[in-house]
């Protein structure tokens, strides 16, 4: 029986198998959305820590940019045939956000990070911070608007979107991990402040969390019981390590991560962690924190069929296509191969969604999404035959 899209990820999701292996990308680039409508897209996408849509054009409103380019996204996705439709909280602002421009192509976010723009490619990308101090944190956390503020309509739009053609919708959000260290200057700066400024850093974190997790209930709450997925992209780790050791992370960040965790749950949402690098020391503590999912498993760094093997009853895993060789530079088959090896690794009793290993950022060749998402289909059919 051939499934809709949302039966497809819904069935993966309980960890039993679908029809075939369900298909989703990550941060689709405004490039590839353009390619793939044949429409424009306004703004610049985000890139090394979000960043959001940034540009000086005064034709659009943020809000108004925002609701375009999801439109467009939504339609690509649709049109490439992938199973998810999906929001992230890097498009919701309040209505009158502007960001605070420096120079022509360097400006500082909501959050007070310092991003730079190259428009000609549709990319933003973190190179510095703005909170340096106490008082610096004091001022930055007295002008932040009220998260109830923030206009959350491409949620409206997504889901309707979804209910009409029967896809299942998931969310991306922040917690407490990433923002600190972008905002503070980097994550040298934050293990110094960690250990030489113990209460600073706590406080930072803290507030952060506090206004992601409001920010988190605000889409939850227009997604009127129509969430199917939560996912916290927090980068927390490189090629070989976490951040910070465990405990560091258990004394400062997990408090707040596992308070993120039980709002999804109270809501009956699934909670799948993002991170790029090496997550291996962290995995038993997302065990215990009760996160139900992992992404992106990083090819080179962590082994797909290991995670699968050792995890495979307590995370659904998505990925973990080569983005950084293969979906920019390989060939079809090159591609294709790489498809088979996720599938081989990790389609096997369900529970698996196939994915990149990061984003379909703007290096990525369009064809090869699409041989990507033509590969799944035809290799991940259940019941599964290993190559």
């Amino acid at each position: 029986m051939v499934m809709t899209h949302k039966e497809r990820f819904l069935t993966a999701i309980r960890h039993e198998e679908p029809d075939c292996v369900p298909i989703d990308g990550t941060f689709i680039d405004l490039i590839h959305t353009e390619r793939i409508t044949g429409k424009r897209a306004y703004g610049a996408g985000s890139g090394g820590g979000g960043g959001g849509v940034s540009t000086q054009q005064e034709e659009m409103t943020y809000t108004e940019m925002m609701t375009h380019n999801q439109k467009l996204e939504n339609e690509a996705r649709m049109k490439l045939g992938l199973d998810v439709l999906t929001v992230s909280d890097y498009k919701v602002f309040p209505e009158d956000y502007k960001p605070k421009f420096i120079n022509k192509d360097t400006y500082v976010d909501l959050w007070g990070k310092i991003y730079k723009i190259k428009e000609d490619v549709k990319t933003t990308w973190w190179i510095d911070g703005t909170i340096r101090t106490p008082e610096d944190l004091e001022k930055w956390r007295s002008e932040f608007p009220n998260p109830k503020e923030f206009n959350c309509e491409i949620v409206d739009l997504t889901i309707e979107e979804a209910e009409k053609n029967d896809y299942p919708v998931v969310v991306w959000v922040h917690g407490s991990m990433m923002f600190p260290y972008l905002m503070i200057g980097g994550i040298d700066k934050m293990v110094l402040a960690i250990y030489r400024q113990p209460e600073f850093a706590k406080e930072l974190v803290r507030i952060v969390a506090k206004l992601n997790l409001e920010i988190t209930k605000q889409l939850l709450n227009r997604g009127r019981g129509s969430i199917d997925l939560v996912i916290e992209s927090d980068d927390i780790a490189d090629v070989k390590t976490p951040f910070y050791p465990p405990r560091l992370f258990r004394e400062f960040f997990f408090p707040y991560f596992t308070r993120l965790i039980d709002e999804c749950h109270s809501r009956d949402i699934p909670f799948m962690k993002h991170s790029d690098g090496n997550l291996y020391p962290l995995l038993d503590d997302f065990v215990e924190m009760d996160v139900d999912g992992l992404h992106p498993i990083e090819p080179g760094v962590m082994d797909l069929a290991d995670v699968k093997q050792r995890y495979g009853d307590k995370f659904v895993l998505r990925g973990n296509v080569d983005c950084t060789h293969v979906l920019p530079y390989g060939k079809e088959d090159d591609v294709r191969r790489d498809v088979r090896r996720c599938i081989d690794a990790a389609a096997e009793g369900g529970g698996f969604i196939l994915a990149d290993s990061n984003s379909l950022h703007s290096l990525v060749k369009t064809e090869n999404i699409k041989f990507m998402i033509d590969e799944g289909r035809k290799y991940g059919q259940y019941p599964l035959e290993k190559s």
